[in-house]
């Protein structure tokens, strides 16, 4: 059978294993782990121009337990040259709407607690986070979304 002309648009092998973890944040997350502070979470998939040329930049997580008492930052603060978007979904069927969970994020100056299944828009430019998941009862889906064809920050780099 000749292969599909558009079979690389489905992505479903993660990609991520290929791209370096930035060595500040892996210094960040160690230090979280050595004092009792971690996540317990698994990578899905992300999409990117290396993947299909053109393609938006996506990225998604399931965070699954929370273990100290402080929280875990996931990320600092920082801007893009694109647009993003920032997803938490439930993973509780039964109350999808509930998160779960608490999740501190920062939109420029200011704090926000999600406590329900959330997308948060950020505009081209705008410094955000750091971002911290606070409490975790359920399962969270985390994904981050931009029109840009890469992640790549203009400002916080790790």
């Amino acid at each position: 059978m000749a292969a599909k002309k558009h079979a690389h648009l489905i992505v479903t092998q993660d990609i991520r294993p290929s791209q370096p973890t930035p060595s500040g944040m892996l210094k960040r997350f160690q230090a979280q782990r050595e004092a009792g502070d971690y996540l317990d979470s698994f990578h899905l998939l992300s999409l990117n121009d290396s993947v299909a040329r053109g393609a938006l930049y996506f990225d998604a997580v399931w965070m699954t337990g929370l273990h100290g008492t402080h929280g875990f930052q996931v990320e600092i603060r920082h801007s893009h040259d694109f647009d993003e978007v920032l997803g938490f979904f439930s993973g509780n069927r039964d109350n999808y709407r509930e998160l779960g969970g608490e999740i501190e994020l920062w939109l420029e100056d200011e704090q926000y607690f999600i406590t329900r299944s959330a997308l948060v828009f950020i505009p081209k430019g705008m410094d955000h986070l750091p971002l911290y998941f606070r409490k975790l009862t359920s399962p969270v889906l985390f994904f981050t979304a931009g029109n840009g064809t890469s992640y790549t920050r203009a400002t916080g780099h790790e």
